[in-house]
């Protein structure tokens, strides 16, 4: 399979042609890794000196606490990154897990080519640079929206400011979570039992109606005291 299009269509390498691209995978010596789906990329404690991006299939970045409670922080898809923020600090060592979703190919981005300007290949990783610079930036941000789901009081709090900021950013009260119920717990920080037995109450009181991961919020959550 050819996955330069998929490269020329990252945010990493936005602005990059594919034979820009080609130069420097070959004079970065990056490289494409296989993983099956359900093994772990990098663990956490591990140090980190490659950005992944994810050429083909998913990943999921998870953290757990002292006690084994899991957390979901972000899946990954096609054209992608991880593991960013640990590979830029100097022997940075990661506090989070990488597994695969499913059967997966990663490019291991090298980022010494990418911030060592005495590598630079006609000014390519220059660019790549800044494109991480706007990534992190990015990343920065759905950050931020999720803590503001997360520091919700209540598990009825967080499902609702979760599913409100997924209908705003979709355009429309009917849409579709990328998450499973056990995946959206983690997310949401919360017990997944808690969280059913919410959105069952959410449905009978006609605040919201779904089917797996397809929800639709109704007008009737506006008129009701979450």
């Amino acid at each position: 399979m050819d996955y330069i299009k998929i490269l020329k269509n990252s945010a990493l390498f936005y602005g990059l042609s594919e034979e820009e691209i080609n130069k420097a995978l070959k004079y970065s010596k990056m490289g494409i890794c296989g993983y099956k789906k359900g093994t772990y990329v990098f663990n956490s404690g591990d140090v980190i000196k490659n950005i992944g991006l994810v050429v083909e299939g998913t990943v999921m970045v998870e953290k757990e606490d002292y006690y084994g409670n899991r957390s979901i922080i972000a899946v990954v898809r096609e054209g992608d990154i991880f593991g960013e923020v640990y590979a830029c600090i100097k022997n940075g060592q990661s506090d989070v897990s990488v597994s695969t979703i499913k059967d997966s190919k990663i490019l291991m981005v090298n980022v010494e080519f990418i911030l060592s300007g005495e590598r630079d290949v006609d000014g390519l990783s220059g660019v790549i640079e800044r494109n991480l610079v706007s990534i992190l930036a990015q990343k920065a941000y759905i950050l931020n929206k999720k803590i503001s789901h997360i520091t919700k009081r209540t598990t009825r709090e967080k499902l609702m400011s979760y599913l409100s900021e997924t209908a705003r950013d979709s355009g429309s009260g009917k849409f579709k979570i990328p998450f499973n119920r056990q995946e959206l717990a983690d997310y949401l920080c919360v017990d997944r039992s808690a969280m059913s037995n919410e959105l069952s109450k959410m449905r009978k009181e006609g605040i919201i109606e779904y089917n797996k991961n397809y929800f639709e919020i109704t007008d009737n959550y506006r008129n009701k005291e979450i």
